[in-house]
């Protein structure tokens, strides 16, 4: 187990209730599930498909990642992709760091910083379709990751508590 990789355990509840912090912790939810879903996964599990017609779980990993790099970018984060998604840890590694970063720059934004980030948008689709969009589909992705590991055999680590955000030894 990896305990260097973000999301070991989620971040401490945020001081204050603001939008950007409410998103953010969103975000830290959706990256501390990732985390765990993702935890002892094999490189030869990675072209598992339940059906015919789904994705592998490598092809859904990848989604993952250009979901937070999307959510990410979106905040001002980095503006292009890493190429360099060919192992497991590194592809695990990317996606937890985009979700924290995002994380990061949402919680230091203060009130007028995130509504003046809101207003100005000029984007063909605004803000609040990030929402909608990419978080809420990567949560969808990071079930169906689960879910397709219990299909395999091979489950994500058992004690994992989402709703406090903390890993299986701290059960």
């Amino acid at each position: 187990m990896n305990t260097d990789l973000p999301y070991h355990t989620i971040p401490a509840v945020p001081p204050e209730s603001n939008a950007q912090n409410t998103i953010a912790r969103m975000v830290d939810g959706l990256a501390f599930r990732y985390r765990w879903a993702t935890e002892g996964l094999a490189q030869e599990n990675l072209n598992f498909r339940p059906s015919p017609n789904s994705m592998d779980l490598n092809e859904l990993m990848h989604h993952v990642y250009d979901l937070a790099f999307r959510s990410d970018k979106r905040f001002g984060g980095i503006k292009s992709h890493d190429i360099s998604l060919k192992s497991l840890d590194n592809l695990r590694t990317l996606t937890l760091t985009h979700f924290n970063n995002l994380s990061i720059r949402l919680k230091a934004m203060d009130d007028k910083a995130f509504n003046d980030f809101v207003q100005e948008d000029v984007s063909k689709y605004s803000f609040w379709y990030c929402l909608n969009g990419p978080i809420a589909d990567a949560l969808t992705h990071v079930g169906q990751i689960i879910s397709w590991r219990r299909i395999l055999g091979n489950p994500q680590p058992e004690g994992v508590n989402v709703f406090l955000g903390k890993p299986p030894e701290d059960r």
